[in-house]
């Protein structure tokens, strides 16, 4: 996946002290769940996309770029017990997205923050599963993973009768 970086964020980030901070915002959807769960990395919300962020503090690490699937691990405090609450009436693996905005990208002084402009997204990752979910009381720590692609088969469908009548005349 080819990651772009905004020259202007990507300036500031490489200095040795910079007053600009990065804000990861998570979604959390699953078809049992009423409303996405959306969170930014933040104390405070954001309006962003339509959609209001709830400032909620969670931590979590680049994907990894080996040979194996794209990978990392997330851990959500548990602070109310609602997202917690959620995750464990699902029973299958919820779809996850982060992406990674600069905080200059809106506006300080609001309340929820608001957009000065249309933001640019400094790094998203997307269609990621959460597996492995753990929560306790005062945390819910999970693996995200995408889609592996080396364990498809090849070819990926064969031509059936069943799938391909007009061939079998």
């Amino acid at each position: 996946m080819r990651r772009v970086i905004p020259s202007s964020l990507r300036r500031v980030l490489d200095l040795q002290e910079s007053g600009e901070a990065i804000i990861g915002f998570l979604t959390i959807s699953h078809a049992s769940l009423a409303t996405s769960i959306r969170v930014a990395a933040d104390g405070v919300d954001y309006l962003w996309l339509g959609e209001t962020w709830i400032g909620f503090p969670f931590k979590f690490a680049l994907l990894s770029d080996g040979e194996g699937a794209p990978r990392t691990q997330i851990e959500v405090q548990n602070v109310d017990r609602k997202i917690g609450d959620a995750l464990r009436a699902i029973t299958s693996p919820a779809r996850v997205q982060i992406d990674i905005l600069a905080a200059s990208e809106f506006d300080q002084g609001a309340d929820p923050r608001t957009p000065l402009g249309t933001p640019l997204v400094a790094y998203s990752a997307k269609h990621l599963f959460l597996v492995n979910v753990s929560v306790n009381p005062l945390a819910v720590t999970g693996d995200l993973v995408s889609w592996d692609y080396t364990q498809d088969t090849w070819p990926g469908r064969r031509a059936t009768q069943e799938r391909c009548p007009a061939l079998y005349r």
